[in-house]
Parts: structure tokens; C-alpha cells; sequence
């Protein structure tokens, strides 16, 4: 099984020989790094590894959170590869069929992004959710998809739909210049680094023209 395990470690030489060691000693194997950033003297590393089970993922975590100077901020399992770049894909097949631009986007975010579910939603003058027009299938129902903040790139805050608490990672995407968003939502697990969130933001925005044209179509 494919994890991914967000750490937070020393941004000095040997912080990676630290993490790899622990990961080893587990059984467990690194399968790939990204680096998100580094901030105050600390880096935030999300680790790619593969493990047995979830009982191998949680001794991993329990070693990984052991080690002087590591912190596990979140786990996510299982996780998507680390070879290949799923979200041009994705991309390509909305261009490829503009007139379903929003359900293509919904329903294939989950697996090229990386995210629980995923809505497309009209935005008001203000930038807030003023409608849905997709959300992945199967996911929750309209009423869960109500981010009290403004569009913008930048995580929000939203209940998960069961009601246990608020989602691990939310974020709702201006898409371009457009009264269209695009709410990427983990539900558990980890939250959206902005590392990611620009990445996406920058996603949104290429997707503009169809999810607008989209949402005009559902508004009619």
C-alpha cells in the first residue's frame, strides 16, 4: 500500500539521511520525496512510502514521530504515485469536452488530484458559493457544499458531511476572472499545503473558460 506522510524536519544536511533511516527500520520503503517548502529553519517534506498494511503505516508513524527533530503533521493512504502528473491529464480531457466541463473536473479530481470530492459552484458578486453545478459522484449531497469564505487560493474551513468535524483540507478556487469555483475538499488525512494550493489555483484558472461557459449553460 502506497502512503503519503507529511513530516516537518531540520532544513539542514542529513535531515533526509534521519528520515529514510527511520523509515527502513520499520520494513517500510521510501518510494519518492516532495518538497513543499521551508520556512523558520524547518522543512515540510510530504514522504512517499509504501508499507504492508495499515497496521505497518500506523508503527511507521508512531517510529517517524519518535525521532528527534520529526514531526508527523498527516497521513493520507492510500496515496497517488509519485511518477507521472495525473492533473494534466485531467485537464486535457475537460478541454477535450468542454460542454461536460464541470462533471469531467468533478469526477476525476478525486483520482488526479488527490482529493476526497470535488464541486464546481457558481460564485455571487462576492465570491461566495452561490449554487452548485457538479459534485463528484458519489459524494455528499448539495448541502455539504457550502465553504462559508470567499473563493480565493488559500485553505477554508468546511464541516465534513457526517457531521464528525471539520474536513482535514478544504479549499474553494477562483476560477480565473469567471463567477465559477472549484472546491477541492480532503475530508481526512491531510490538509492542502499551499504549495499544492497554488498549484491548483494555477489549475483553476486554465479551466476557466469551459467551467464558465459550464456554469452559465446550468444557470439557464
Amino acid at each position: 500500500m502506497l502512503a503519503r506522510v507529511r513530516v516537518v524536519v531540520p532544513d539542514r544536511t542529513g535531515s533526509l539521511g534521519v528520515l529514510t533511516s527511520a523509515v527502513g527500520a520499520t520494513g517500510a520503503d521510501v518510494a519518492g520525496l516532495r518538497v513543499l517548502g521551508s520556512e523558520a529553519g524547518r522543512a515540510t517534506d510530504d514522504l512517499l512510502v509504501e508499507v504492508r498494511d495499515e497496521d505497518h503505516l500506523g508503527r511507521l508513524e508512531r517510529r517517524l514521530a519518535g525521532t528527534t527533530g520529526v514531526e508527523v503533521t498527516g497521513v493520507r493512504a492510500p496515496a497517488l504515485p509519485a511518477d507521472g502528473s495525473p492533473e494534466l491529464g485531467l485537464v486535457a480531457q475537460v478541454l477535450a469536452r468542454p460542454e461536460h466541463a464541470a462533471r469531467t473536473l468533478v469526477d476525476g479530481a478525486p483520482a488526479a488530484l488527490d482529493v476526497d470530492w470535488a464541486a464546481v459552484v457558481r460564485l455571487d458578486r462576492h465570491g461566495c458559493a452561490d449554487g452548485v453545478v457538479a459534485v463528484t459522484d458519489p459524494g455528499p449531497g448539495e448541502e455539504a457544499v457550502r465553504p462559508a469564505a470567499p473563493a480565493r487560493v488559500a485553505a477554508t474551513t468546511l464541516p465534513r458531511p457526517d457531521g464528525s468535524g471539520a474536513c482535514a483540507g478544504a479549499a474553494l478556487l477562483p476560477a480565473g476572472r469567471r463567477r465559477v469555483g472549484v472546491l477541492l475538499v480532503r475530508e481526512r488525512g491531510l490538509g492542502l499545503h499551499r504549495s499544492e494550493l497554488w498549484r491548483l489555483g494555477a489549475l483553476a484558472d486554465v479551466l476557466a473558460g469551459p467551467l464558465g461557459r459550464h456554469a452559465e449553460g446550468a444557470l439557464a
